[in-house]
């Protein structure tokens, strides 16, 4: 939907506030809970269920207002734009999903989220019970008091999405203003690589006025790995893009998945969280299987000077006197 030289800030953007949600809902959830329980009388299980309750209707809500005041893309629906010439004939895609699953790069960055967005979902599910059963600051409280504390500190985490997931993309289209497609591949290596030594290092805080910095720079990585892994995506195949998007993207709902299968056994967390550090690491390498070929930069170099043209050319007319 976007230029080339904003594509990867405008995946992370919108994105980000997206997994923004995962960490709002660390800090109100345990809040509309203490409500219920406690200025509304009801038992634990049932007041769990009512805050459930609120977040299906709020959803609801949103799905609602997302099809009565939303477009298709940010230059009109698509149902307009093949009218208009401007998107190919839906006939035209037809392959597009099988071309995507025959592209080894498509299923290299599928890991590569696994090991980022697919670790954030699965950190946005276990991180306040880690804090009650891991830290002795929270053992300490009043259960309700502490369930508040411990989701109040788990929200950071979510809501470093604020910036941290559209730095990836700005830096993901940095570098390839700078190294071309490669330079987006290079940087998404090297954002995943840290986020896996980060988590190794949180693994290992046993205090929390420790473990909450090496949160914050875990969940910058993290963050920063989504975003890098979206600004690469769009030039992987533009006829499959879609398709592409999709593979990558259900990537992280199978790394989640996945890793929810170490929490059940009989490891102790912090040392499920030190093997996920080491598994992320060692993920980062899949980003070298993203290659690009000499007229796939070529093509890039050129579409990225026409964005920057138009965009020059927009700016110019802006300054003209009316």
């Amino acid at each position: 939907m976007f230029a080339p030289n904003v594509v990867g800030t405008a995946n992370a953007t919108s994105a980000g506030w997206g997994n923004l949600g995962g960490g709002v809902t660390q800090v109100v959830m345990p809040l509309v809970f203490t409500l219920f329980v406690m200025a509304g009388g009801f038992s634990d299980a049932l007041g769990w269920r009512l805050s459930m309750l609120v977040a299906g209707v709020l959803c609801l809500l949103t799905g609602i207002a997302y099809f009565i005041l939303t477009q298709d893309a940010p230059d009109g629906n698509f149902k307009d734009l093949r009218a208009a010439g401007r998107l190919p004939d839906k006939r035209q895609s037809n392959g597009a999903f099988v071309a995507a699953c025959k592209d080894h790069r498509v299923w290299a960055l599928f890991v590569v989220y696994a090991a980022c967005f697919g670790i954030e979902l699965t950190i946005n599910n276990v991180l306040v019970i880690y804090f009650l059963d891991y830290f002795d600051y929270f053992q300490r409280m009043n259960a309700t008091i502490a369930l508040r504390t411990a989701g109040l500190a788990a929200g950071l985490f979510g809501l470093m999405n604020i910036f941290a997931r559209t730095m990836g993309g700005v830096f993901g289209d940095a570098f390839g203003l700078r190294w071309g497609l490669k330079g987006r591949v290079m940087f998404l290596f090297m954002a995943l690589f840290c986020e896996g030594l980060a988590l190794m290092l949180f693994s290992q805080m046993g205090i929390l006025v420790l473990a909450i910095p090496s949160l914050i720079l875990f969940s910058l990585f993290v963050q920063m790995s989504e975003g890098a892994t979206f600004s690469v995506v769009p030039f992987v195949n533009k006829k499959a893009l879609g398709a592409v998007a999709g593979i990558v993207g259900a990537g992280g709902n199978a790394g989640a998945v996945a890793a929810g299968f170490l929490f059940k056994g009989a490891l102790p967390w912090s040392t499920a969280l030190l093997i996920f550090g080491g598994l992320v690491t060692a993920c980062s390498f899949c980003a070298f299987a993203v290659t690009f070929s000499p007229e796939a930069e070529t093509v890039a170099r050129k579409e990225h000077a026409r964005a920057l043209a138009e965009k020059q050319r927009e700016q110019t007319l802006e300054l003209q006197p009316a």
